[in-house]
């Protein structure tokens, strides 16, 4: 454990110098779209979804996916996680890399839409693996890189958000056996979604993402306007510690920092390419458009970690918060308790619950579609089905801090391959940009991508 936590440490050190110098390149030469494309964003995302031809995933469809993925127990769990360790200040870092990693975001879904290739039964599959395998023509590396996503989806991230859902639903239902009850019904469930594939899981996401993200906004409201502190006092703590940490944590400038960013790439994954296996599945006119709208989907994930801290932060001071001794979901609850009475257990539970869930339909599409790079066919296909059920069943039970740590090994390790590509490929996706903004100078309301505005093509397999 302790070389696991050394080589954890140390690996993401420079991830971060890496993910952090690609978003900054990405920031300037988009021309900080950050700030000057926000009403882009919103239309391409919410009010310009054109009909899809049928068989193939609508831009809202994985807009909504990949907002399953990032919303997850990340968005409850990780604001705490920085503010009891990096101290208020962390949760203006988050804002920080969340800024520069919306740029990121845009960078990376545009290269993934440009190199995603075709399903033999319709549809596409892309991200990195894909990318390196197509896009560079460096098949090795692109198979490695697919294995690296397999076993962390639907090994290690599957097995966390399993875990996270038992323990909030044993919490909550306390009984004789209520372990092996939940870990059934959850696998049942589990195979339900995989008999429906990816454009049920699709359907269900719409359905379910934008309710479970309004639902928390609400009941984050209605806590941080019981609670004693304020919102305004949770404002001033996060700007006040933005470059000190309290005394009551102790540590230095850098663990703000670092906590800070840590919690918003374990949230936002911004950089990581983790994203890019869903976005790059759309079928939309012109690859920026998934862009805009997944730098969107880092700004809206965002507010959500947000809310969680104002939770925190507007129930006391610092110091009173650290006093209570209580750690991630026990001192939200402790909160809650305090704001919401006693139907606060239940509430948790339900988020919890829910955030997992999603997270979980993703990582399902995410891990088959890496899964088709390396072998396709049908005994792949239920081999990897049965490694699912069994890893949903068997994490009901058991969690393991190690394969924690060795995940987050293998999420860097994602941001290096992804780093790579976009260091390689980043003129294409630039030129994509210009492309789609002088077609929107031009007063085409919907612009639409062809190869042939790329310098070079090679490896692009559709945009005919």
């Amino acid at each position: 454990m302790d070389i696991l936590d050394f080589i954890d440490t140390y690996i993401w050190y420079i991830a971060f110098v890496l993910i952090i110098a690609v978003g900054l390149y990405a920031t300037v030469r988009l021309k900080g779209l950050q700030v000057t494309s926000l009403k882009e964003m919103a239309k391409v995302t919410f009010f310009k979804n054109s009909d899809h031809e049928k068989g193939k995933l609508s831009s809202f469809q994985v807009f909504c996916m990949s907002m399953g993925s990032r919303i997850g127990v990340g968005n409850i769990t990780g604001p705490i996680l920085a503010i009891l360790v990096g101290g208020p200040g962390a949760i203006f870092w988050m804002w920080i890399f969340a800024a520069i990693g919306m740029a990121t975001s845009f960078l990376e879904t545009t290269i993934a839409q440009i190199y995603k290739v075709p399903k033999e039964n319709g549809g596409y599959r892309g991200g990195p693996a894909y990318t390196l395998f197509h896009g560079l023509g460096m098949k090795r590396l692109g198979m490695i890189a697919a294995f690296v996503m397999i076993m962390m989806y639907l090994v290690g991230f599957v097995s966390g958000e399993v875990i996270s859902m038992s323990e909030a639903v044993c919490n909550a239902f306390d009984f004789e056996g209520n372990n092996i009850v939940f870990a059934l019904l959850l696998t049942a469930a589990t195979a339900v979604i995989l008999i429906g594939g990816v454009y049920r899981i699709a359907n269900l996401s719409v359905k379910i993402v934008p309710l479970m993200a309004l639902a928390w906004f609400a009941i984050c409201i209605v806590s941080i306007a019981l609670s004693a502190g304020g919102v305004l006092n949770a404002f001033a703590m996060i700007f006040e510690y933005a470059f000190d940490i309290p005394a009551v944590i102790g540590g230095g400038f850098g663990a703000i920092i670092m906590n800070g960013m840590m919690r918003g790439v374990w949230s936002n994954e911004a950089g990581i390419g983790t994203i890019t296996n869903l976005s790059a599945m759309a079928d939309v006119k012109h690859p920026a458009s998934q862009g805009y709208t997944q730098s969107l989907g880092v700004l809206i994930d965002t507010v959500v970690s947000t809310m969680t801290a104002l939770v925190i932060l507007s129930y006391a001071d610092i110091d009173a918060i650290v006093g209570t001794g209580l750690e991630s979901i026990p001192l939200l609850q402790h909160i809650f308790t305090d704001t919401l009475g006693w139907i606060s257990p239940y509430v948790v539970m339900v988020f919890m619950f829910v955030f997992a869930f999603t997270c979980l339909m993703s990582d399902v599409v995410i891990g088959e579609g890496n899964l088709m790079l390396i072998k396709e066919g049908r005994v792949a296909s239920l081999a990897m089905k049965g490694l699912l059920l069994a890893v949903v069943f068997l994490s009901s039970f058991f969690a393991s801090d190690e394969l924690t740590v060795f995940m987050d090994i293998l999420l860097a390790t994602c941001a290096f391959f992804n780093t790579y590509i976009m260091i390689r490929l980043a003129k294409r996706g630039l030129e994509a940009f210009r492309d789609y903004r002088r077609q929107k100078a031009e007063g085409i309301e919907e612009p639409v991508f062809h190869r042939s505005s790329l310098s070079d093509d090679t490896g692009v397999t559709e945009w005919e």
